[in-house]
């Protein structure tokens, strides 16, 4: 069985979110189980191709303009990554955020169709994953290609939407697609929505946000609506974590590695590390936050509790970037009070890796989390998380209530609904902090929970097989040639 992953970013090569580590992740996993694994992502002007493969240069009809796809080629752990380069489109300072981000997917996503016409690569099931690639399984139909197609929403709040004429414009589409509703989304062409409709499984990264998904609990233009159309080939699957790559015991960025057995003393070991080089005081109780600065992410109600931070000594450390309002927020604090709270604006994987393993706890206050990978690492690391009551922090985190045994809890876990929550769930981290033999507990807890891809792979491949046994059955029963 072959898979391909079709993204628009991918690890150790490209990054913005948990996309990329999914990706990588993922395919690395299916790898070690034999199945063969094909990633397919954009050659971006950071990515150091000079030991790369040229496979070859296809020519790309975008509507009036011929544009060429640089196709080139190498291998990461068994996995076969191939790059679709043009400097016009790809070679730029960031990702994403440009003004013809339409124009530039499409090039990629025909890029693709045109890779899989020539080159002996051709998939049994085609995996996509959110907007930059959801119009491939309605380009695959219209091409006569009959692959098996996968759509997983990772964050349903980006859609690619545009004006009707994109859809010729840029995928070479006719407008028919969008009089009959297929690419119509609110009187406008969505690149999800079309994905969601035309795709022949649609999955989500944890089972929690899917149920959030089909109720339209968490407001996307009303996106439930149409997933609800697909509930009967809609799945859930939580997102696993590279235990390679997260493992206290092996982490080349700390200054002291341990284990389950080793935790104690080392991680304060670490802590007092981290906090003597930022010049912090080693006393009180240590928070982190690793996170896009993003309404999504709940910062705006950080303010909240930091009064109760600074009464009780603790620290907060902060590591991210995002929109300007919360990044001057949490500029201010960091200013306001430089002996309790610390602020590394951007993103330093090192730094970070030292942040899960020097603090007590993590807090991710989200108003929505399709899945998140923040709560995983840090229980990894034997850090508590405080999380929100969404998405996958549910599924993930086994919540401590201090009026009932401890059993398997590794957080702690609030409604956002609820304002004062998120304060009581501070008050509640100070009353763990303090009972050493609870954080202990809680600690151990956090550390023994599983969440590898070793362990997630099999409900991939699972779904895998069934779509692929069906699709060959189909085939041999209508007699029909496998393009």
């Amino acid at each position: 069985m072959k898979i391909h992953f079709v993204t628009s970013e991918a690890l150790p090569f490209s990054k913005t979110g948990g996309l990329a580590d999914v990706i990588f992740g993922l395919s690395s996993a299916l790898c070690k189980k034999e199945i063969s694994s094909i990633v397919v992502s954009p050659l971006y002007s950071d990515i150091d191709f000079s030991s790369f493969e040229k496979v070859c240069s296809l020519p790309i009809t975008m509507n009036w303009r011929q544009l060429v796809a640089d196709i080139y080629r190498t291998n990461i752990n068994g996995v076969d990554y191939f790059f679709i380069g043009n400097d016009y489109y790809f070679k730029r300072e960031k990702i994403y955020g440009y003004d013809d981000e339409i124009e530039r997917f499409a090039f990629f996503n025909l890029s693709y169709i045109e890779m899989i016409k020539r080159l002996n690569i051709r998939p049994d099931i085609v995996s996509v994953h959110d907007w930059e690639t959801a119009m491939i399984p309605l380009l695959l139909k219209h091409n006569n290609l009959n692959f098996k197609t996968i759509l997983t929403i990772h964050n349903p709040a980006f859609q690619g939407s545009s004006h009707s004429g994109a859809l010729y414009d840029y995928f070479n589409l006719p407008y028919e697609y969008f009089e009959n509703g297929t690419c119509r989304f609110h009187d406008y062409f969505s690149c999800l929505k079309t994905g969601i409709v035309t795709c022949d499984v649609l999955t989500t990264v944890s089972k929690t946000h899917a149920k959030e998904l089909l109720n339209d609990l968490v407001s996307f233009n009303g996106l439930g609506h149409i997933i609800k159309l697909r509930k009967k080939n809609f799945v859930g699957i939580t997102n696993g974590l590279d235990y390679e790559e997260f493992n206290p015991a092996s982490d080349e960025y700390i200054e002291y590695p341990y284990d389950l057995t080793t935790v104690f003393p080392e991680k304060q070991m670490n802590q007092d590390f981290l906090l003597d080089s930022i010049r912090f005081k080693k006393d009180g109780a240590v928070f982190g936050i690793i996170s896009r600065l993003t309404e999504q992410k709940g910062l705006d109600i950080l303010p909240l509790v930091i009064d109760k931070i600074i009464k009780e000594n603790a620290k907060l450390i902060v590591l991210g970037s995002g929109q300007p309002q919360y990044e001057r927020i949490i500029e201010g604090l960091s200013k306001k009070y430089p002996k309790n709270i610390f602020y590394y604006c951007g993103y330093s994987n090192s730094f970070a890796h030292k942040i899960y393993a020097s603090c007590d706890f993590l807090l991710m206050p989200s108003r929505y989390e399709p899945c998140g990978l923040s709560q995983l690492v840090a229980k990894r690391y034997g850090t508590i998380p405080i999380v929100s009551n969404v998405g996958g922090l549910v599924d993930t985190v086994v919540p401590y209530r201090k009026e009932k045994a401890i059993n398997k809890a590794d957080g702690i876990v609030f409604d956002i609904s609820k304002e004062e929550e998120f304060v009581k769930a501070i008050d509640l981290a100070f009353i763990v902090y303090n009972d050493k033999s609870t954080l202990k507990k809680l600690i151990k807890n956090a550390m023994n929970y599983k969440s590898s891809w070793n362990d997630t792979v099999v409900s991939y491949i699972t779904l895998y097989k069934k779509i692929y046994f069906a699709f060959t059955w189909w085939r041999r029963y209508l007699r029909r040639p496998f393009n």
